[in-house]
């Protein structure tokens, strides 16, 4: 009888050392095998989320604009050749770092925007300059007044730029103030 539970005690232990050194090894495999593979599938999934899903998502609306700006600068192009003049570029006058709270976002959300605006010459510029407090007052009433949803897409943007234009154009002389750009535009 004792020799029959010193056996069944041995093959327990037995046991015991095997299932051990099982655990570990199937602790080695994952870290050696199956790590790899999850990290391979995690970079697939970001490059088709990236360059296959978001841009079907969004294909049409930016196609649309970029339709609608080629028409423009069709439009444009055609009006500078039919009276003669070439294109001119105008001075840039930026404001950095316009950081505003939307409406309705109860501060949880907020939205910073660098501006860029194309007037005819340096003279512009230092009214602008001298001006520059106004300028981020107009900026931030309008920033503030609108909700993420009307600052969120292609065409609330340009709807934006348009209303900073209309806002800054009265403190230049008319036609001084050529464009608005956005030169960073975050909603964070």
């Amino acid at each position: 009888m004792a020799d029959l539970e010193n056996e069944v005690n041995e093959q327990e232990e037995f046991s015991e050392e095997d299932s051990g050194e099982e655990k570990s090894g199937k602790k080695f495999s994952f870290v050696k095998m199956g790590l790899p593979i999850l990290l391979v599938q995690v970079v697939i999934a970001y490059l088709l989320a990236n360059y296959v899903i978001v841009p079907k998502l969004y294909g049409n609306s930016d196609s649309t604009a970029q339709a609608s700006a080629t028409e423009n600068a069709v439009a444009d192009s055609a009006e500078s050749e039919d009276s003669g003049e070439t294109p001119e570029f105008g001075k840039i006058f930026t404001i950095e770092d316009v950081i505003v709270n939307p409406a309705e976002s109860e501060g949880g959300q907020f939205v910073l925007i660098n501006f860029g605006f194309e007037v005819k010459d340096n003279s512009d510029i230092k009214t602008l300059e001298e001006r520059q407090i106004q300028v981020r007052d107009f900026l931030i009433k309008i920033l503030s007044a609108k909700t993420v949803t009307q600052l969120d897409g292609p065409d609330d943007k340009e709807v934006l730029r348009q209303e900073v234009k209309a806002a800054v154009k009265d403190l230049l002389p008319p036609k001084h103030l050529m464009n608005v750009y956005f030169s960073n535009y975050i909603i964070q």
